[in-house]
């Protein structure tokens, strides 16, 4: 049994209906963020790893180089299984967008795998969770501006369960091509590298909690 599987059965999660979603977020938020992360933005891992087609040989030996590294990581692995069809991308992506939400009125943008690249499996669904994501970091700062404190907690609530439910850090050293363990439950997932990006949004979010967005619009405006 791996150490992830004895966690797991030793502190089950608790299901999510019961979820009180405004606490939380001020858990999440507690902590201070690190000062040197002030003007970053993050950059998901999992909307950066695209290949060329001319690289396919290049990839495939970077992926089998480095599995040794990646499985002492409890679990986590480069990711070896690849999709080449838009179509096979556009089903995991709509897959994807059925278990996230979006703020009122709006509606998920068409999306497909570019022309002449390749992908790992687990990109498609890495996309749609940071278009939840951004789409409602945007409604929160659009709340705030026209002091819309509903639409606050909404966002709050939904940035919230994405945090919790949706996001993995991969491992230090991991290789671009990191995918996380397969026995994990929830998702989709999007994978940030271990860079501080993650620090950056959750020290973001703590700052327009407490008042003080600029970090928040600035996540908006960039990725946007």
């Amino acid at each position: 049994m791996s150490h992830m599987e004895r966690l797991r059965n030793a502190a089950p999660a608790a299901a999510s209906p019961v979820l009180d979603r405004e606490a939380l977020f001020a858990s999440i938020v507690a902590r201070p963020g690190d000062p040197a992360l002030a003007t970053r933005v993050r950059r998901p891992r999992s909307t950066r790893r695209k290949l060329t087609i001319a690289a396919i040989v290049i990839a495939i030996a970077a992926l089998t180089a480095g599995t040794a590294l990646a499985t002492g990581f409890l679990g986590w692995h480069d990711e070896t299984a690849i999709i080449q069809k838009p179509h096979r991308w556009q089903a995991l992506y709509r897959a994807a967008t059925r278990k996230l939400t979006l703020p009122p009125g709006e509606t998920w943008p068409d999306r497909t795998l570019p022309p002449h690249t390749i992908t790992g499996i687990s990109q498609p669904s890495g996309v749609a969770v940071f278009i939840s994501q951004l789409r409602w970091e945007c409604y929160w700062g659009e709340a705030i501006r026209s002091n819309d404190g509903a639409g606050q907690r909404l966002a709050q609530a939904a940035l919230a369960d994405i945090v919790a439910n949706h996001v993995l850090v991969a491992p230090a050293g991991s290789s671009e091509n990191v995918a996380p363990p397969s026995n994990l439950n929830g998702g989709p997932f999007e994978i940030y590298a271990d860079d501080g990006g993650f620090q950056f949004v959750k020290k973001a979010y703590a700052d327009a909690a407490a008042g003080k967005p600029a970090m928040l619009f600035q996540i908006c405006r960039i990725n946007s």
